[in-house]
């Protein structure tokens, strides 16, 4: 803790002042321009000083030590354009066409879906049809890169990532993250970034990178109101509706947004076991209830030109429900079958506000954040079971599985930008307390009366408390070359009590987390970046819970309360051509990696038993190219190609009694976009996706196909949207799981109904500009921190 003190004191004394000049650049249609070329240069001599590139809001902030300089700004296909600043923001800079290969470049700029910067991957949702009447995990699955399961969100090619909402983390993972994802409306998502080596600024938690849902704004004097609603149809209905409302006007920000769905969804599985006494052959139906109602309401007030106050409160009610029947057929030369019924009720319910206080500490950009959080989830679940077996050995089971889980999270963090002359700093502290109660009750129903059952019952509370500081620092190497370097303290307690088996675990434990970025760009065609930064994954709190959750009576999950976090190292590779080809290189290197462990049992009862503990190492390393490419001005088309491999082996002192397997896994992904009028207001989708057979740890996975296509018309001067989407035409997105533990060979598929229609219809209306006096715009960039 010292060591990082020192590090801190000693970045802030060794800044210098000097002149520090910021702007946004746009083009004559008012459209950012990223991307452009930003250089000081000496008046005197015109001699090159230094120089920067804007960001994909065309924003940009560039320091300077030597006095009586200007600024030139250049862009491809536009006029150069010279500044003498007489302050230090120079506000809007609008660049002239240069009229000859203009017209093409603008249309390529413009048609990027994905946007990729030095650190991360942008996919622009609000442009598509999958941005269009449905919610944040419906973007999420449109998203190059993103893998999206029934519990856990994935990088290509990398392991599981955290996901954060304008930039401010979400403390979920698993099931609770995927709920919470549930009421965030796509509509509301300006777009997704992908981050897979974070910078020293960012939690330290996620083992390969991070997930930042960037949300829309408001306009700055105007007020809008957005109206949405959607109709799925799979196996069953499902109806989704919404309305968010923005206003803004002067120093005042509102924003109010209610999302609800009803309806159903299906889920279909099938499981075959070859036990050495007999094979059984299983296949589950599920139709799930979905019920659900949600809100956000934020204010944000400019209390003066440098500072600026907000609260934001999000909330959420669900009402689930989960029937389920199936049969188990037993291979015992008698015909011999089980029928298996369930039904599961459960209500989930969050609260969550934030605070934050933005405060500009002078003219060359240096500012001050504060946040202070608080979260507050609910999870109460019911579920009736019953096993009736017929032919041989009949026998009839009948059982009650409670669970009822409080999360409540408090956090506050300090951030201050601090750009000098010499460097541009940032550093902060950050401090995290997390609170879960957990309780599972196990009722034995055979009889007709509940027989309360304290072996298969238990109640644990877990504590978790994450104390961080982090510093990093940015600087320009010359005209072509950037860096940007950091490191982050983590200090964590964690204490886990089950009270039903009288055992308490403490564990303490400090870890460091460095952060290296090097940019180098010898022209304007090519850019080259090398990133390294080293994370961590802690166990979600379902995982941590030594509870057993049962799917009927002889299969049930179990939690591990002894699970430690997994220790990840990220290096990447990456070089961007025309802003077009991207091709990236990366490597990682997992310790202590934590999964599930199956353990198929055979004996006087056939079961299967999913457990969690630290089992293994692992190398993943691989190469990706995205192609962006605009076949013609009407025609977008973006391709992903991924090669990836997992070399896993087992720690010292582990072995499940299953073969760790390894091969090279390729995914191929190809977006097309196509406007089919004139005016732009038809559009068309197609997207495609492949994944090869997989071997990893211990699983051989099947190959997955998908193909989606969608249709969108914009009318009513482009206030009112349709859209129409077919997914999972060929019905093929599922896959198959073989695995072999104990010597018992599995095998799970897992269908969840992803082939459907989908009509939405989204209607937008207001003043998009309230006259008001002009006023200053110089605190533009913390406004739209602000906001949510």
């Amino acid at each position: 803790m010292k060591t990082i003190t020192t590090l801190l004191i000693i970045l802030i004394c060794s800044i210098s002042f000097g002149q520090n000049f910021t702007g946004k650049i746009i083009d004559q249609q008012n459209l950012p321009i990223s991307f452009a070329n930003i250089v000081v240069k000496d008046k005197a001599d015109n001699s090159l000083i230094t120089g920067v590139i804007s960001d994909e809001n065309g924003e940009f902030s560039i320091s300077t030590k030597k006095e009586n300089v200007y600024l030139e700004i250049s862009f491809v296909g536009f006029n150069t354009k010279k500044i003498y600043p007489t302050q230090p923001n120079i506000g809007t800079i609008v660049l002239e066409e240069d009229g000859q290969q203009l017209q093409e470049v603008v249309i390529t700029a413009r048609k990027k879906l994905i946007q990729q910067k030095v650190d991360r991957l942008i996919f622009n949702v609000e442009n598509t049809v999958a941005g269009t009447g449905g919610t944040a995990i419906d973007a999420l699955k449109a998203t190059p890169s993103v893998n999206v399961d029934t519990d856990k969100l994935a990088i290509v090619g990398k392991g599981n990532v955290r996901v954060m909402v304008n930039d401010r983390m979400i403390q979920l993972s698993g099931n609770e993250l995927n709920a919470y994802l549930s009421t965030i409306a796509s509509d509301d998502i300006k777009n997704i970034e992908v981050i897979t080596t974070p910078p020293s600024k960012y939690d330290a938690e996620g083992n390969s990178g991070l997930i930042n849902i960037v949300l829309k704004k408001s306009k700055e004097n105007s007020w809008n109101n957005q109206f949405r609603t959607s109709y799925t149809q799979a196996t069953y209905s499902l109806f989704n509706f919404g309305n968010t409302f923005n206003y803004n006007k002067d120093n005042l920000s509102v924003i109010a947004s209610l999302n609800g769905t009803k309806g159903h969804s299906a889920q279909f599985n099938e499981f075959d076991i070859i036990y050495p006494s007999a094979s059984t052959a299983t296949n589950l139906d599920m139709k799930n209830k979905e019920n659900l109602i949600s809100g956000r309401l934020g204010v944000d007030y400019n209390v003066t030109n440098n500072a600026t106050v907000g609260i934001l409160y999000s909330g959420s009610f669900e009402d689930k429900g989960i029937a389920d029947g199936g049969v188990t057929r037993i291979n015992d030369g008698n015909g011999t079958f089980t029928v298996n019924e369930g039904n599961a009720e459960t209500t989930r319910e969050n609260h969550s506000i934030n605070a934050h206080y933005i405060q500009k500490l002078d003219t060359l950009g240096r500012k001050l954040s504060v946040d202070v959080d608080y979260f507050n989830f609910n999870n109460s679940s019911n579920r009736n079971f019953s096993s009736e077996q017929f032919i041989t050995n009949q026998s009839y089971f009948e059982a009650e599985n409670s669970t009822n889980q409080k999360i409540k999270n408090y956090s506050a963090k300090i951030d201050v930008e601090h750009p000098s002359n010499w460097a541009n700093f940032s550093y902060g502290v950050k401090t995290t307390l997390t609170k879960t109660d957990s309780d599972v009750a196990f009722y034995n129903r055979t009889t007709g009366t509940p027989i309360f059952d304290p072996t298969q019952s238990n109640t644990f509370m877990y504590s978790e408390n994450i104390n961080a500081i982090y510093a990093d620092m940015s600087k320009p190497l010359g005209e072509k070359w950037q860096t940007k370097i950091g490191v982050r303290f983590e200090n964590t307690r964690t204490k886990g009590v089950s009270e039903t088996n009288n055992q308490t675990d403490v564990n303490t434990y400090n870890k460091l987390f460095p952060s290296v970025f090097l940019g180098y760009n010898p022209s304007r065609e090519n850019m080259f970046n090398l990133s390294y930064s080293r994370r961590i994954q802690r166990p979600s709190f379902e995982r941590l819970n030594p509870f057993r959750f049962y799917i009927n009576s002889i299969s049930y999950q179990e939690g591990n309360p002894f699970l430690k976090p997994q220790i990840s190292d990220n290096l990447e590779l990456q070089h961007i051509y025309k802003g077009k080809l991207i091709s990236k290189a990366f490597v990682s290197y997992v310790d202590d990696g934590y999964f599930n462990i199956i353990k198929a049992e055979d004996g006087a009862q056939q079961r299967i038993v999913v457990t969690f503990d630290n089992f293994y190492t692992a190398y993943n390393y691989g190469l990706t190219e995205t192609f962006l490419y605009n076949p013609t001005k009407w025609w977008n088309t973006t391709t992903q190609a991924t090669l990836s491999k997992m070399d896993t082996r087992y720690k010292d002192g582990f072995n499940l009694d299953a073969e760790l397997l390894s091969k090279w896994n390729f995914q191929f992904y190809n977006r097309n976009v196509f406007q089919l009028n004139e005016a732009k207001t038809v559009q068309a989708e197609a997207t495609f996706i492949y994944a090869s057979p997989q071997k990893l740890m211990y699983f051989s996975v099947s190959e997955m196909v998908n193909l989606d296509l969608g249709l969108k018309f914009s009318l009513l001067d482009k206030k009112l949207n349709c859209a129409v989407a077919i997914n999972d035409i060929f019905r093929r997105k599922a896959t198959s799981v073989n695995t072999k533990t104990n010597g018992i060979d599995q095998t799970y598929y897992n269908y969840f109904d992803t082939r459907s229609v989908k009509v939405s219809l989204n209607y937008s209306f207001g003043n998009k500009k309230i006259k008001v006096k002009q006023r200053n715009s110089g605190n533009e960039s913390e406004q739209n921190r602000a906001k949510q």
